[in-house]
């Protein structure tokens, strides 16, 4: 493809590409491949594509260079992000978790504290990691959030063995820990 420059009437050098390489004979053909004729454009930059190039956007056709799709800010998670959340997820996970059993004989005594204390040790979790990551979301945090809430009660068996007793041989007690994972997960996903 042959470039030309011209200086423009404000003085700053416009660079533009000759298409008179893409047509031949008063037929056009695609950029990316030289021998497919075509009459397809795409929407931002004009060249010749192909259906084979095309890339069907929101706003017509696009070249595959000008259709680049990015993944939103809110959803990129860098390493770094994923370091700071796992840390503050631990760190939560283990003061949660030594309150939790702390206080888990106490916790009884009103029919659905039990399950308040759960669901809000597990909106803790998820909504801290999120602001640790400026609010970002992704599947990752969501594996690492459910995973804290776990190590939430870990820790609360630990500081009170009998929840493991009673923990796991009562269906409501798991299905209680599920709505935790899956209230810190959600608060990042």
């Amino acid at each position: 493809m042959t470039e030309m420059y011209l200086v423009g009437t404000s003085g700053f050098i416009e660079r533009l590409h000759m298409i008179s390489d893409l047509i031949r004979n008063g037929r056009s053909y695609c950029a990316r491949h030289p021998n497919v004729e075509t009459g397809l454009k795409c929407s931002r930059c004009e060249v010749f594509i192909c259906p084979q190039c095309l890339v069907q956007a929101y706003v017509g056709e696009r070249c595959p260079d000008c259709a680049k799709v990015r993944v939103p800010l809110g959803f990129e998670l860098s390493v770094t992000n994923c370091a700071v959340a796992t840390c503050v997820g631990i760190v939560l996970a283990c003061a949660t978790g030594g309150l939790w059993g702390l206080m888990f004989l106490h916790l009884f005594r009103l029919p659905f504290l039990p399950w308040l204390v759960v669901i809000g040790i597990g909106y803790l979790i998820g909504e801290c990691m999120s602001a640790s990551v400026n609010h970002k979301k992704g599947r990752y945090l969501q594996y690492i959030a459910g995973m804290c809430m776990g190590l939430s009660y870990l820790v609360a068996g630990l500081v009170t063995p009998f929840m493991f007793v009673h923990g796991f041989r009562d269906i409501v007690f798991v299905a209680m820990l599920g709505i935790g994972v899956f209230v810190a997960a959600g608060r990042v996903r």
